[in-house]
């Protein structure tokens, strides 16, 4: 077997896996296509059954043909190919959160069927509680498990109110809260980079990195989500969730082992130690913003007001750039800087290291535009890590150039890169915890966006407009600026 050559399939055990919602954006979007292509591969054994929970009822042949022609519309050609080995799988059941008769239906449809029993919540927070009201089994994972999508809860509040109710019926164990940016291949080898080689961890503190930023930034606008994206805001919808997790993952301490509550612990630990911005004023920590018209790709797009369902003179920012610290010995006074937003430039995700400059500068750059060496984690469009470092230049008398060192994933290993919900899918049904949160990690996340929104609302911060199409309000580029940096697209404009 060569190096580049695929590892062959290691098959699950025989489950059940119950989606409920399965009619919705999500499941049809993500998790659908992850299981047929995770059924293609040959991950499960023909026991394996995979029920759709919706309110309408629809055949199997019914539930593929019209996931099928979902697929189509949005170009997701592989997905559809995928999509016929799931067949041998599925059943469907009509099934409405609520009352008796739905219990009792959704008992008969898993009875007999082989163990664990799966429940994916697909649904909003707000029926999680309906939900477990129609979960009956043993508090033991190897029987069942839960998983819940974010966000869990509009608040800290609701978040514990929601907890409260799963924790009487399922231990911690056998519970799944899903964040599938833990998923993403350059995560995940972020972590192995760190704690799989001794070149990068040294470095990882403050007396080697100037800064860190994160970037999630979209090209679409609100779509057909405003219902949920009212309630929620880019603060709760992105940072509280992904961003959170993703500062979390870089900056923790090496864990004494992979165990998931090892991992956790670490994370943990930094969550409760993140710095609330300050808000307000000129040395405010944090924009928030709200596209207005613009044009993306040459063509005129509206703004949030103007989008369908969202209500006139909304105030609900959908961009967000902030300063945050991480307050222990390892990362005091390092400014972690986040920003994510809607209708920018380009659909990216990256990690940004920024490394300090050596003590004595003996080399000139050449033409100028260094910036220091920078280790950059590519989350999307494309999975790949980079360092930027200065080499000497050909011909040129102590002189250097910056160069790239660049690990493109699919290019390394010669085969296609796993989604991250077929990634986190598969743990799910082998019982594997290290990707998704615990209960203490989603409860200082709430404490911190909590706060942050309580200070928003109590100094009137209103949302500043920005273009459709831009990087954000000119006021986020003043934020890194005075956190002594620039954000990333810059250093690319500015040719490094």
């Amino acid at each position: 077997m060569t190096e580049n050559t695929p590892r062959p399939v290691d098959p699950v055990e025989p489950f059940t896996f119950v989606l409920h919602g399965s009619s919705g954006d999500l499941s049809r979007r993500k998790i659908l296509p992850a299981l047929a292509h995770l059924a293609a591969e040959g991950y499960f054994g023909p026991e394996s059954r995979i029920i759709l929970a919706q309110r309408q009822q629809v055949s199997p042949d019914e539930a593929l043909a019209q996931e099928d022609q979902f697929l189509q519309g949005i170009g997701e050609e592989a997905a559809r190919k995928s999509l016929p080995a799931l067949k041998p799988h599925l059943d469907t059941v009509s099934l409405s959160l609520g009352g008796a008769e739905a219990k009792a239906r959704l008992d008969r449809v898993v009875a007999g069927k082989p163990e664990p029993v799966v429940h994916y919540a697909a649904l909003p927070a707000s029926r999680f509680v309906d939900l477990m009201a129609l979960i009956d089994g043993p508090r033991d994972p190897a029987r069942l498990r839960v998983v819940l999508e974010k966000p869990l809860g509009y608040s800290g509040e609701d978040s514990q109110r929601i907890e409260d109710v799963v924790a009487q019926q399922l231990d911690e164990c056998q519970i799944y809260r899903i964040d599938h940016y833990l998923g993403k291949q350059a995560v995940q080898n972020l972590v192995a980079l760190r704690l799989g080689n001794l070149i990068f961890e040294p470095l990882l503190n403050r007396e080697h990195v100037a800064q860190v930023q994160i970037t999630l930034a979209e090209d679409l606008g609100v779509e057909d989500r405003a219902a949920f994206y009212e309630q929620s805001g880019a603060l709760r919808d992105m940072v509280q969730s992904h961003m959170l997790q993703l500062v979390a993952t870089l900056a923790m301490d090496p864990p004494i082992s992979l165990d998931a509550d090892a991992l956790r612990d670490e994370k943990l630990k930094v969550l409760r130690a993140l710095k609330v911005p300050r808000v307000g004023g000129r040395e405010s920590d944090i924009v928030i913003g709200q596209y207005v018209a613009g044009h993306m790709n040459g063509r005129p797009v509206p703004g949030y007001q103007q989008e369908e369902d969202v209500p006139p003179h909304s105030l609900t920012e959908s961009f967000v750039a902030l300063k945050t610290e991480v307050n222990n010995w390892r990362w005091a006074g390092v400014p972690f800087l986040l920003r994510t937003g809607k209708r920018m430039p380009s659909r990216l995700a990256e990690i940004v290291v920024q490394f300090r400059e050596v003590p004595l500068q003996l080399f000139t750059p050449l033409g100028g535009t260094w910036s220091g060496n920078r280790l950059v984690v590519s989350l999307q469009p494309e999975d790949s890590l980079q360092l930027h470092l200065l080499a000497k230049t050909p011909g040129q008398r102590d002189c250097l150039q910056p160069v790239v060192l660049n690990l493109d994933f699919s290019d390394a290993w010669r085969i296609p890169v796993r989604d991250a919900y077929e990634r986190l899918l598969s743990d799910i049904l082998r019982g594997r915890l290290s990707l998704f949160l615990r209960r203490d990690e989603v409860a200082a996340q709430w404490a911190f966006i909590d706060k942050l929104r309580h200070e928003l609302q109590d100094r009137a911060v209103r949302p500043l407009a920005y273009p459709a199409g831009s990087y954000g309000p000119p006021e986020a580029t003043s934020l890194a600026f005075r956190a002594g940096g620039a954000w990333s697209e810059s250093l690319k404009l500015a040719g490094e």
